[in-house]
Order: C-alpha cells, then structure tokens, then sequence
C-alpha cells in the first residue's frame, strides 16, 4: 500500500506501507486486549491488607505484655461470635476459629512476617443443582465469618477461611474463596458427585432437613392421637421417649426450644 503525503513546503513525499505488517499489528492489539479481559476476569489471589478499613474487625500487634495479640484476637473473635451464640457457644466457636488460623499464624510468626487477622461477617449463596452442569432447583443464602491473616501487607486467598457462624468449615476451594475475597459474597454450588452421589456438605444438610422433618411427624401423630384420647405418645415425646423414626427424635424441648418449663398432667 502506498501513502501520499503533502508537506508544508509545497512537495509531496511518498511511504510505502506493508498492508502484512499492518495487519499483524491489527492481530498483536487484538491478542493483548484479549489478554487484559482475561486477566481481569480471574479473581485476585490477594487483597492489600488496609489496617483502617471499616468493613473489618482488624486486629494487630501493638507490643504491649499486657494483654498479648493473640488475646485482643480471641476478644475480637468472641465479639463477632456472640451475635450468634452465648456461653460456651462463644468459646466453641473461637477455638474453632483459633484452630482454622493457627497453623498460619505459626508460620508467619516464625518467618519474622509483619502480620495482621482482620474479621468481618460475609454471606454465602449456595446453590443445589441436579448433577454438574444440571440446573440449579434450590438456593439458600447465609452469613458468613470471614477471618483473614494479613502477612506483610496483603491477604492472600490461601491465608483466608471462611466458617460457619458456628466456626466451622464451610468447605470452600481457593478458587471460591478468590472469588468472594474483595466482596465478601461467596459462592458455592452442591451437586451430586459422579457416582451420582450426593456431597458431603448436601448429605449432611439432607440429614439435618430429614431429622427435622422427623420430629415435626412425631408431634403432629402424637396430637392426632391426643385428639383420639390417647395421650400416650405427647405425653412420651415430653417425656424425652418419642421418636418420629428408629432412633429417638428427643424430647419436645428439643423439637421446639424453651417449652421445656411446661409439664404435661
């Protein structure tokens, strides 16, 4: 391809332009903001660590011997727990929590790393679908306790858990917890496994909703039959001796919560 070019002195200059050259450079911008979408596309592996951020509870050495770092942790753990638990509830939970971040913790400690735990309640969606890639039929949102150990000025992926309100592991990959770590919005999809089987996180939930709906039976025949004057089977289940199945389902404190101060006569 050939240019013509007038100049200010009145003459005419000729370029010669190689139309291949022009089109690989078409291709080279083409191929490097293919590469920048994808780059921002995949989530971080860390976030700078920011010791004044207000979404967090931060927590970090002050070289103080009163009350040591790891103390001010368990009191800021405690804070956060006690919005979902009382007594030793609390307690279960930040030795749940201590136990999640220790091993990290040691080892920062140990590199001589300037190091930094910082708190915040996050929200988990997840999703059940019908095999993988199947369509999701159910969903259920609920908190999280994020609890992430800064190390020489960021936090990264593989330093963060993410629990249960009760301290627990909620079993996230690193990909998840990427995913959520500016947000604090996790996701997470149960599906049944290859052998058709469900996962662990979904067989346990299944039991627990299976459990529940037990108990719910064994009240609702134990009033049907107190209608038909027999009191035997409501007066059992305050008794601690009902059972909606083959094992005991508890007593009828168990099934509703603080009507244990009643008495059946």
């Amino acid at each position: 391809m050939v240019a013509t070019i007038d100049s200010a002195t009145g003459g005419t200059n000729t370029v010669a332009v190689s139309s291949s050259s022009g089109s690989l450079t078409a291709t080279a911008r083409q191929q490097q903001t293919s590469s920048r979408s994808a780059e921002k596309s995949e989530p971080p592996k860390f976030r700078p660590f920011l010791p004044n951020d207000p979404g967090y509870i931060t927590v970090e050495p002050d070289g103080r011997d009163d009350v040591s770092f790891r103390d001010r942790l368990r009191q800021a753990i405690e804070a956060v727990a006690s919005a979902f638990a009382s007594g030793e509830g609390v307690t279960a939970i930040v030795d749940r929590v201590f136990g999640e971040i220790s091993k990290t913790l040691d080892e920062a400690e140990a590199k001589g790393e300037e190091v930094a735990v910082q708190l915040r309640i996050a929200s988990l969606d997840v999703s059940v679908a019908d095999g993988a890639g199947g369509s999701t039929f159910a969903s259920i949102r609920q908190f999280a306790l994020e609890v992430g150990v800064a190390r020489n000025g960021k936090v990264a992926a593989e330093d963060t858990r993410v629990l249960a309100t009760d301290g627990s592991s909620l079993g996230l990959s690193q990909q998840q917890i990427r995913t959520g770590l500016t947000s604090g919005n996790y996701a997470r999809v149960d599906t049944g496994s290859s052998d058709g089987k469900l996962s662990d996180a979904a067989r346990e939930r299944l039991a627990a909703a299976r459990s529940g709906l037990e108990r719910v039976k064994a009240v609702q025949d134990a009033l049907a039959a107190f209608r038909l004057g027999n009191e035997v089977p409501l007066r059992d289940l305050f008794d601690g001796k009902g059972s909606g199945s083959s094992e005991k389902s508890g007593s009828l404190g168990q099934v509703f919560p603080g009507i244990g101060a009643l008495s059946f006569r």
